[in-house]
Protein backbone atom coordinates (compact mmCIF):
# COMPACT_ATOMS: atom_id res chain seq x y z
CA UNK A 1 0.00 0.00 0.00
CA UNK A 2 1.37 3.61 -1.15
CA UNK A 3 1.60 5.39 2.25
CA UNK A 4 1.64 8.69 0.58
CA UNK A 5 -0.19 9.67 -2.58
CA UNK A 6 1.80 12.51 -4.26
CA UNK A 7 5.02 11.89 -2.34
CA UNK A 8 7.72 14.60 -4.73
CA UNK A 9 9.87 17.23 -4.41
CA UNK A 10 9.12 21.34 -5.03
CA UNK A 11 10.70 24.76 -4.04
CA UNK A 12 8.74 27.82 -4.39
CA UNK A 13 8.35 31.16 -2.93
CA UNK A 14 5.53 33.61 -3.21
CA UNK A 15 5.73 37.46 -2.09
CA UNK A 16 4.32 40.88 -2.67
CA UNK A 17 5.56 43.95 -1.86
CA UNK A 18 4.38 47.35 -0.83
CA UNK A 19 5.80 51.27 -0.38
CA UNK A 20 2.95 52.68 1.89
CA UNK A 21 4.12 53.54 5.87
CA UNK A 22 0.49 54.78 7.03
CA UNK A 23 -2.34 53.07 5.75
CA UNK A 24 -5.86 52.59 6.67
CA UNK A 25 -7.51 49.52 7.15
CA UNK A 26 -8.85 47.37 4.65
CA UNK A 27 -11.29 45.31 6.71
CA UNK A 28 -14.53 45.41 4.10
CA UNK A 29 -14.87 44.67 0.51
CA UNK A 30 -15.37 48.63 -0.37
CA UNK A 31 -12.32 50.24 1.16
CA UNK A 32 -10.13 48.87 -1.39
CA UNK A 33 -9.97 48.48 -5.55
CA UNK A 34 -10.24 44.20 -4.88
CA UNK A 35 -12.31 42.71 -2.63
CA UNK A 36 -12.71 39.91 -0.14
CA UNK A 37 -14.82 37.97 -2.85
CA UNK A 38 -12.25 38.95 -5.63
CA UNK A 39 -9.33 37.11 -3.28
CA UNK A 40 -10.93 34.66 -2.73
CA UNK A 41 -11.42 33.84 -6.49
CA UNK A 42 -7.90 34.82 -7.45
CA UNK A 43 -6.94 32.68 -4.42
CA UNK A 44 -8.65 29.38 -5.81
CA UNK A 45 -7.52 29.84 -9.17
CA UNK A 46 -3.76 30.53 -7.78
CA UNK A 47 -3.90 27.33 -6.17
CA UNK A 48 -5.26 25.17 -9.18
CA UNK A 49 -2.44 26.58 -11.11
CA UNK A 50 0.10 25.88 -8.57
CA UNK A 51 -0.93 22.16 -8.60
CA UNK A 52 -1.47 22.11 -11.77
CA UNK A 53 2.43 22.83 -12.45
CA UNK A 54 4.16 21.83 -9.18
CA UNK A 55 3.81 18.23 -6.70
CA UNK A 56 3.05 18.68 -3.44
CA UNK A 57 3.78 16.90 0.15
CA UNK A 58 0.80 14.95 0.66
CA UNK A 59 0.95 13.40 4.55
CA UNK A 60 -2.48 13.36 5.85
CA UNK A 61 -1.69 13.50 9.43
CA UNK A 62 1.18 16.35 8.44
CA UNK A 63 -1.46 18.46 6.95
CA UNK A 64 -4.44 17.62 9.59
CA UNK A 65 -1.61 19.34 12.16
CA UNK A 66 -0.85 22.10 10.66
CA UNK A 67 -4.84 22.90 9.75
CA UNK A 68 -5.51 22.72 13.16
CA UNK A 69 -2.83 25.00 14.68
CA UNK A 70 -3.75 27.84 11.72
CA UNK A 71 -7.36 27.67 13.26
CA UNK A 72 -6.27 27.92 16.97
CA UNK A 73 -4.61 30.93 15.86
CA UNK A 74 -7.44 32.24 13.40
CA UNK A 75 -9.87 33.43 16.10
CA UNK A 76 -7.36 35.84 17.17
CA UNK A 77 -6.51 37.29 13.86
CA UNK A 78 -8.44 39.66 12.30
CA UNK A 79 -8.24 37.87 8.94
CA UNK A 80 -11.79 38.36 7.44
CA UNK A 81 -11.88 35.01 5.31
CA UNK A 82 -11.19 32.22 8.17
CA UNK A 83 -12.03 29.22 5.15
CA UNK A 84 -8.26 28.68 4.84
CA UNK A 85 -7.04 26.56 2.11
CA UNK A 86 -3.45 24.65 2.60
CA UNK A 87 -0.89 23.49 0.74
CA UNK A 88 2.66 21.96 2.28
CA UNK A 89 5.89 21.70 -0.44
CA UNK A 90 8.01 18.86 -0.47
CA UNK A 91 10.69 20.75 0.04
CA UNK A 92 13.63 20.75 2.95
CA UNK A 93 13.86 24.62 2.82
CA UNK A 94 12.64 27.07 5.70
CA UNK A 95 9.80 28.87 3.71
CA UNK A 96 6.50 29.88 4.18
CA UNK A 97 3.88 32.21 2.30
CA UNK A 98 0.31 33.60 2.42
CA UNK A 99 -1.79 34.29 -0.92
CA UNK A 100 -5.23 36.20 -1.30
CA UNK A 101 -7.81 34.00 -0.13
CA UNK A 102 -6.66 32.77 2.78
CA UNK A 103 -4.23 30.40 0.60
CA UNK A 104 -2.10 29.01 3.57
CA UNK A 105 1.36 27.17 2.26
CA UNK A 106 4.74 26.03 3.99
CA UNK A 107 7.19 23.94 3.14
CA UNK A 108 7.69 20.70 4.46
CA UNK A 109 11.35 22.23 5.72
CA UNK A 110 9.60 24.43 8.13
CA UNK A 111 9.36 21.62 10.36
CA UNK A 112 12.73 20.44 10.35
CA UNK A 113 14.14 24.42 10.78
CA UNK A 114 11.46 24.87 13.69
CA UNK A 115 12.84 23.98 17.26
CA UNK A 116 9.76 23.53 18.84
CA UNK A 117 5.83 24.23 18.34
CA UNK A 118 6.31 27.87 19.33
CA UNK A 119 8.71 28.90 17.59
CA UNK A 120 6.59 27.08 14.08
CA UNK A 121 3.61 29.14 15.41
CA UNK A 122 5.27 32.23 15.22
CA UNK A 123 5.82 31.85 11.16
CA UNK A 124 2.11 31.02 10.61
CA UNK A 125 1.18 33.83 12.81
CA UNK A 126 3.17 35.95 11.11
CA UNK A 127 1.69 34.99 7.63
CA UNK A 128 -1.72 35.31 9.20
CA UNK A 129 -0.65 39.09 9.82
CA UNK A 130 -0.01 39.44 6.24
CA UNK A 131 -3.47 38.57 5.33
CA UNK A 132 -5.55 40.21 8.29
CA UNK A 133 -3.90 43.36 6.63
CA UNK A 134 -4.55 42.52 3.51
CA UNK A 135 -1.04 43.86 2.28
CA UNK A 136 -1.43 42.68 -1.34
CA UNK A 137 -4.86 44.31 -1.65
CA UNK A 138 -3.14 47.33 -0.60
CA UNK A 139 -0.08 47.48 -2.49
CA UNK A 140 -2.53 47.06 -5.91
CA UNK A 141 -4.21 50.37 -4.62
CA UNK A 142 -1.05 51.89 -3.97
CA UNK A 143 0.76 50.89 -7.31
CA UNK A 144 -2.33 50.71 -9.05
CA UNK A 145 -0.84 47.06 -10.49
CA UNK A 146 -3.21 44.85 -12.85
CA UNK A 147 -4.07 42.24 -10.80
CA UNK A 148 -4.24 39.60 -13.16
CA UNK A 149 -0.89 40.49 -13.97
CA UNK A 150 0.95 40.71 -10.81
CA UNK A 151 -0.39 37.23 -10.04
CA UNK A 152 0.48 35.50 -13.35
CA UNK A 153 3.84 36.82 -12.78
CA UNK A 154 4.06 35.61 -9.25
CA UNK A 155 2.87 32.36 -10.63
CA UNK A 156 5.51 32.02 -13.22
CA UNK A 157 8.29 32.43 -10.69
CA UNK A 158 6.75 30.51 -8.44
CA UNK A 159 6.39 27.54 -10.93
CA UNK A 160 10.32 28.59 -12.61
CA UNK A 161 11.60 28.60 -8.92
CA UNK A 162 10.01 24.85 -8.75
CA UNK A 163 11.12 23.61 -11.19
CA UNK A 164 14.57 24.99 -12.33
CA UNK A 165 15.89 27.37 -9.77
CA UNK A 166 15.41 30.46 -7.81
CA UNK A 167 17.75 33.20 -10.41
CA UNK A 168 15.21 31.83 -13.54
CA UNK A 169 12.55 32.47 -11.24
CA UNK A 170 13.15 35.99 -10.15
CA UNK A 171 14.19 36.99 -13.63
CA UNK A 172 10.72 36.04 -14.91
CA UNK A 173 8.56 37.33 -12.30
CA UNK A 174 10.88 41.08 -12.92
CA UNK A 175 10.92 41.20 -16.49
CA UNK A 176 6.96 40.09 -16.57
CA UNK A 177 6.18 42.97 -13.46
CA UNK A 178 8.77 45.80 -14.81
CA UNK A 179 9.61 45.96 -11.60
CA UNK A 180 13.30 45.97 -9.93
CA UNK A 181 13.88 42.19 -8.27
CA UNK A 182 14.08 43.92 -4.64
CA UNK A 183 11.03 45.22 -5.21
CA UNK A 184 8.97 42.17 -6.94
CA UNK A 185 10.23 39.84 -4.30
CA UNK A 186 9.68 41.47 -0.81
CA UNK A 187 6.99 43.01 1.28
CA UNK A 188 7.93 46.23 2.28
CA UNK A 189 9.62 47.06 5.54
CA UNK A 190 6.66 48.70 6.95
CA UNK A 191 4.37 45.68 5.80
CA UNK A 192 6.71 43.58 7.74
CA UNK A 193 6.93 45.59 11.06
CA UNK A 194 3.36 45.32 10.99
CA UNK A 195 2.35 41.64 10.37
CA UNK A 196 5.90 40.91 12.95
CA UNK A 197 3.56 43.23 16.09
CA UNK A 198 0.08 41.53 14.78
CA UNK A 199 1.99 38.13 14.54
CA UNK A 200 3.09 38.69 18.42
CA UNK A 201 0.01 39.64 19.57
CA UNK A 202 -1.68 36.80 17.73
CA UNK A 203 0.52 34.82 19.65
CA UNK A 204 -0.04 36.15 22.99
CA UNK A 205 -3.57 35.61 22.61
CA UNK A 206 -3.36 32.12 21.37
CA UNK A 207 -1.62 30.72 24.29
CA UNK A 208 1.46 30.56 22.28
CA UNK A 209 5.23 32.51 23.32
CA UNK A 210 5.85 35.92 21.54
CA UNK A 211 9.03 35.70 22.03
CA UNK A 212 9.78 32.72 20.13
CA UNK A 213 9.00 35.18 16.86
CA UNK A 214 12.71 36.64 17.87
CA UNK A 215 14.39 33.26 18.09
CA UNK A 216 12.74 32.03 15.19
CA UNK A 217 14.36 34.85 13.32
CA UNK A 218 17.86 34.31 15.21
CA UNK A 219 17.76 30.74 13.74
CA UNK A 220 16.43 32.10 10.06
CA UNK A 221 19.84 34.93 10.07
CA UNK A 222 22.15 32.59 11.72
CA UNK A 223 21.20 30.23 8.50
CA UNK A 224 21.83 32.75 6.41
CA UNK A 225 25.06 33.46 7.43
CA UNK A 226 26.03 29.69 6.83
CA UNK A 227 24.28 29.67 3.52
CA UNK A 228 26.39 32.74 2.34
CA UNK A 229 24.79 33.80 -1.43
CA UNK A 230 22.00 31.33 -0.80
CA UNK A 231 19.76 32.03 2.17
CA UNK A 232 16.70 30.86 3.10
CA UNK A 233 13.72 31.11 0.74
CA UNK A 234 11.91 32.71 3.16
CA UNK A 235 14.44 35.58 3.60
CA UNK A 236 13.71 36.29 -0.12
CA UNK A 237 10.04 37.43 0.33
CA UNK A 238 10.45 38.35 4.00
CA UNK A 239 13.46 40.42 4.29
CA UNK A 240 15.06 40.04 7.52
CA UNK A 241 18.09 42.17 9.49
CA UNK A 242 19.47 42.55 12.74
CA UNK A 243 17.29 45.72 13.81
CA UNK A 244 14.21 43.38 12.83
CA UNK A 245 15.09 41.14 15.03
CA UNK A 246 15.77 43.52 17.56
CA UNK A 247 12.64 45.02 17.32
CA UNK A 248 10.56 41.99 17.91
CA UNK A 249 12.59 41.01 21.07
CA UNK A 250 11.65 43.94 22.26
CA UNK A 251 8.19 43.86 21.46
CA UNK A 252 7.96 39.90 22.75
CA UNK A 253 9.82 41.31 26.10
CA UNK A 254 6.51 43.49 26.63
CA UNK A 255 4.50 40.17 27.41
CA UNK A 256 4.38 38.39 30.36
CA UNK A 257 6.31 35.85 30.81
CA UNK A 258 5.00 31.98 31.40
CA UNK A 259 5.38 28.18 30.62
CA UNK A 260 4.48 27.30 27.29
CA UNK A 261 3.84 23.78 26.34
CA UNK A 262 4.02 22.29 22.62
CA UNK A 263 1.25 19.70 21.45
CA UNK A 264 2.96 16.40 20.99
CA UNK A 265 1.53 16.27 17.50
CA UNK A 266 3.78 18.94 16.54
CA UNK A 267 7.15 16.45 17.27
CA UNK A 268 5.07 13.85 15.75
CA UNK A 269 4.87 15.89 12.70
CA UNK A 270 8.25 17.08 12.97
CA UNK A 271 9.25 13.33 13.37
CA UNK A 272 7.40 12.41 10.17
CA UNK A 273 8.91 14.99 7.88
CA UNK A 274 12.36 14.39 9.03
CA UNK A 275 12.20 10.76 7.87
CA UNK A 276 11.11 11.29 4.75
CA UNK A 277 13.37 13.90 4.04
CA UNK A 278 16.14 11.42 5.48
CA UNK A 279 19.15 10.49 3.23
CA UNK A 280 17.49 6.60 3.57
CA UNK A 281 14.61 4.60 6.00
CA UNK A 282 17.95 2.58 6.68
CA UNK A 283 20.08 5.72 7.73
CA UNK A 284 17.22 6.97 9.63
CA UNK A 285 16.65 3.52 11.78
CA UNK A 286 20.07 3.73 12.53
CA UNK A 287 20.10 7.07 13.93
CA UNK A 288 16.79 7.04 15.35
CA UNK A 289 18.00 3.74 17.36
CA UNK A 290 21.58 5.39 18.49
CA UNK A 291 19.49 8.59 19.21
CA UNK A 292 17.69 6.59 21.81
CA UNK A 293 20.52 4.57 22.96
CA UNK A 294 22.32 7.30 24.07
CA UNK A 295 19.63 9.57 25.16
CA UNK A 296 20.23 12.38 23.33
CA UNK A 297 17.16 13.02 22.61
CA UNK A 298 14.92 16.32 23.17
CA UNK A 299 11.61 14.31 23.39
CA UNK A 300 11.89 10.95 23.42
CA UNK A 301 8.29 9.69 22.91
CA UNK A 302 8.93 11.64 19.18
CA UNK A 303 11.83 9.42 18.76
CA UNK A 304 10.29 6.66 19.41
CA UNK A 305 7.57 7.44 17.12
CA UNK A 306 10.16 8.42 14.53
CA UNK A 307 11.72 4.89 14.68
CA UNK A 308 7.90 3.17 14.42
CA UNK A 309 7.41 5.14 11.26
CA UNK A 310 11.04 4.58 9.78
CA UNK A 311 10.29 0.56 10.52
CA UNK A 312 6.92 0.42 9.01
CA UNK A 313 8.16 -1.13 5.31
CA UNK A 314 10.98 -2.97 6.73
CA UNK A 315 9.93 -4.65 9.98
CA UNK A 316 6.25 -4.24 10.86
CA UNK A 317 6.11 -6.11 13.78
CA UNK A 318 8.75 -4.10 15.50
CA UNK A 319 6.38 -0.74 14.77
CA UNK A 320 4.18 -2.06 15.98
CA UNK A 321 5.24 -3.12 19.03
CA UNK A 322 6.48 0.61 19.62
CA UNK A 323 3.48 2.27 18.86
CA UNK A 324 1.61 0.05 21.09
CA UNK A 325 3.68 1.12 23.74
CA UNK A 326 2.93 4.75 22.78
CA UNK A 327 -0.49 4.38 22.41
CA UNK A 328 -0.80 3.06 26.20
CA UNK A 329 0.80 6.14 27.13
CA UNK A 330 -1.34 8.32 25.09
CA UNK A 331 -4.75 6.63 24.37
CA UNK A 332 -6.42 9.79 23.66
CA UNK A 333 -4.12 10.93 20.99
CA UNK A 334 -5.86 10.28 17.25
CA UNK A 335 -2.52 10.37 15.17
CA UNK A 336 -0.74 7.53 17.50
CA UNK A 337 -3.56 5.25 16.83
CA UNK A 338 -4.07 6.39 13.27
CA UNK A 339 -0.27 5.02 12.67
CA UNK A 340 -0.56 1.97 15.32
CA UNK A 341 -4.16 1.09 13.16
CA UNK A 342 -1.26 1.42 10.22
CA UNK A 343 1.28 -1.02 11.79
CA UNK A 344 -1.38 -3.61 12.33
CA UNK A 345 -2.44 -3.74 9.11
CA UNK A 346 1.67 -3.78 7.78
CA UNK A 347 1.63 -6.42 10.52
CA UNK A 348 -0.61 -8.61 8.84
CA UNK A 349 -4.13 -7.50 10.89
CA UNK A 350 -6.40 -5.85 8.53
CA UNK A 351 -9.26 -6.35 10.64
CA UNK A 352 -7.88 -4.59 13.38
CA UNK A 353 -6.52 -2.12 11.35
CA UNK A 354 -10.23 -1.79 9.84
CA UNK A 355 -11.71 -2.10 13.39
CA UNK A 356 -9.58 0.73 14.78
CA UNK A 357 -10.10 3.51 12.10
CA UNK A 358 -14.18 3.28 12.19
CA UNK A 359 -14.05 3.38 15.72
CA UNK A 360 -11.88 6.69 15.68
CA UNK A 361 -14.20 8.04 12.96
CA UNK A 362 -17.72 7.24 14.93
CA UNK A 363 -16.19 9.56 17.18
CA UNK A 364 -14.75 12.11 14.95
CA UNK A 365 -16.20 11.62 11.12
CA UNK A 366 -14.02 14.16 9.76
CA UNK A 367 -10.75 12.88 10.42
CA UNK A 368 -9.07 13.51 7.80
CA UNK A 369 -6.31 11.09 8.48
CA UNK A 370 -8.13 7.89 9.67
CA UNK A 371 -10.81 8.31 6.50
CA UNK A 372 -7.85 8.32 4.11
CA UNK A 373 -5.73 5.68 5.79
CA UNK A 374 -8.90 3.37 6.11
CA UNK A 375 -10.14 4.27 2.12
CA UNK A 376 -6.63 3.16 0.74
CA UNK A 377 -7.55 -0.38 3.21
CA UNK A 378 -10.75 -1.02 1.77
CA UNK A 379 -9.37 -0.10 -1.50
CA UNK A 380 -6.15 -2.92 -0.87
CA UNK A 381 -8.83 -5.10 0.66
CA UNK A 382 -11.38 -4.86 -2.65
CA UNK A 383 -14.11 -3.32 -0.42
CA UNK A 384 -14.79 -0.39 -3.01
CA UNK A 385 -18.59 0.41 -1.95
CA UNK A 386 -17.16 0.79 1.50
CA UNK A 387 -14.57 2.87 0.29
CA UNK A 388 -16.90 4.76 -2.20
CA UNK A 389 -18.37 5.58 0.97
CA UNK A 390 -16.21 6.89 3.04
CA UNK A 391 -14.38 8.99 0.50
CA UNK A 392 -17.58 10.52 -0.94
CA UNK A 393 -18.27 11.64 2.77
CA UNK A 394 -15.15 13.64 2.81
CA UNK A 395 -15.38 15.12 -0.48
CA UNK A 396 -18.44 16.67 0.73
CA UNK A 397 -16.36 18.42 3.82
CA UNK A 398 -13.11 18.25 1.99
CA UNK A 399 -14.21 19.45 -1.50
CA UNK A 400 -11.14 21.30 -2.32
CA UNK A 401 -9.06 18.51 -1.83
CA UNK A 402 -7.79 17.11 -5.08
CA UNK A 403 -6.64 13.92 -2.86
CA UNK A 404 -9.94 12.92 -2.09
CA UNK A 405 -10.91 13.32 -5.39
CA UNK A 406 -8.01 11.11 -7.39
CA UNK A 407 -8.64 8.56 -4.49
CA UNK A 408 -12.37 8.41 -5.17
CA UNK A 409 -11.70 8.69 -9.23
CA UNK A 410 -9.50 4.96 -8.32
CA UNK A 411 -12.13 3.57 -6.37
CA UNK A 412 -14.88 4.26 -8.90
CA UNK A 413 -13.22 2.50 -11.76
CA UNK A 414 -12.55 -0.71 -9.59
CA UNK A 415 -16.07 -0.22 -8.67
CA UNK A 416 -17.11 -0.04 -12.10
CA UNK A 417 -19.06 2.89 -11.26
CA UNK A 418 -18.21 4.79 -14.59
CA UNK A 419 -19.89 8.22 -14.58
CA UNK A 420 -18.77 9.12 -10.72
CA UNK A 421 -15.55 8.22 -12.11
CA UNK A 422 -15.59 10.74 -15.12
CA UNK A 423 -17.19 13.30 -12.78
CA UNK A 424 -14.39 12.92 -10.20
CA UNK A 425 -11.67 12.77 -12.06
CA UNK A 426 -13.40 16.20 -13.52
CA UNK A 427 -12.95 17.97 -10.27
CA UNK A 428 -9.71 16.55 -9.65
CA UNK A 429 -8.50 18.13 -13.28
CA UNK A 430 -10.23 21.26 -11.67
CA UNK A 431 -8.64 21.72 -8.87
CA UNK A 432 -5.24 20.87 -10.45
CA UNK A 433 -5.61 23.76 -13.15
CA UNK A 434 -6.20 20.99 -15.98
CA UNK A 435 -9.30 22.51 -17.52
CA UNK A 436 -8.61 20.66 -20.70
CA UNK A 437 -8.77 17.31 -19.51
CA UNK A 438 -11.74 18.37 -16.71
CA UNK A 439 -13.73 19.50 -19.28
CA UNK A 440 -13.12 16.16 -21.41
CA UNK A 441 -13.95 14.12 -18.38
CA UNK A 442 -17.63 16.12 -17.85
CA UNK A 443 -18.51 15.82 -21.37
CA UNK A 444 -18.04 11.94 -21.45
CA UNK A 445 -19.87 11.70 -17.81
CA UNK A 446 -22.89 13.68 -19.20
CA UNK A 447 -23.02 11.27 -21.69
CA UNK A 448 -22.68 8.33 -19.98
CA UNK A 449 -25.10 9.78 -17.04
CA UNK A 450 -28.81 9.42 -17.16
CA UNK A 451 -30.16 12.53 -18.34
CA UNK A 452 -32.48 13.98 -15.70
CA UNK A 453 -29.90 12.48 -12.75
CA UNK A 454 -28.98 14.60 -10.20
CA UNK A 455 -24.97 13.51 -11.11
CA UNK A 456 -25.74 14.90 -14.64
CA UNK A 457 -26.76 18.42 -13.37
CA UNK A 458 -23.63 18.50 -11.01
CA UNK A 459 -21.46 17.53 -13.94
CA UNK A 460 -23.31 20.16 -16.60
CA UNK A 461 -23.04 23.28 -13.94
CA UNK A 462 -18.86 22.14 -13.84
CA UNK A 463 -19.11 22.18 -17.58
CA UNK A 464 -20.62 25.29 -17.69
CA UNK A 465 -17.45 26.54 -14.81
CA UNK A 466 -15.20 25.32 -17.02
CA UNK A 467 -15.73 27.10 -20.04
CA UNK A 468 -16.32 30.24 -17.92
CA UNK A 469 -12.57 30.01 -16.59
CA UNK A 470 -10.69 29.00 -19.95
CA UNK A 471 -13.00 31.49 -21.52
CA UNK A 472 -12.30 34.37 -18.92
CA UNK A 473 -9.12 33.41 -16.77
CA UNK A 474 -8.97 35.37 -13.92
CA UNK A 475 -5.13 35.97 -14.56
Amino acid sequence: MQRSIFFAAILFSLSVQANESELPSFGNASSTIISIEQERELGTAWLSALRGQVRTYEQPSVEEYLEQLVYSLAPNSTVADKSFRFVILNSPELNAFAVPGSVIGINAGLFLHAANEQEFASVLAHELAHLSQRHYARRLQKQELSTPLTLAGILASAVIAATTGAEAGIATLASTQAMSVEKALSYSRSNEEEADRIGIETMYKSNFDPRAMPRMFETMLKNARLQGSSPPEYLSTHPLSENRVADTKNRAEQYPIKQYRDNFQFHISKAIVATDFAESKESAIKYYRSTIEKGQHKNVDATRFALAYALFDSKPKESLEILTKLHAKYPALPVISIFLAEAEYFSGNAEASIARLKTLLEFNPNNYSAAILLAEIYEQEQRYSEAETLLIAQSRTRADNPVIWYLLAEIHRQAGNIVALHRARAEFFLLTGRLNQAIEQLQIGIKKAKPESRLASIMKRQLDYAYQLKDNPPF
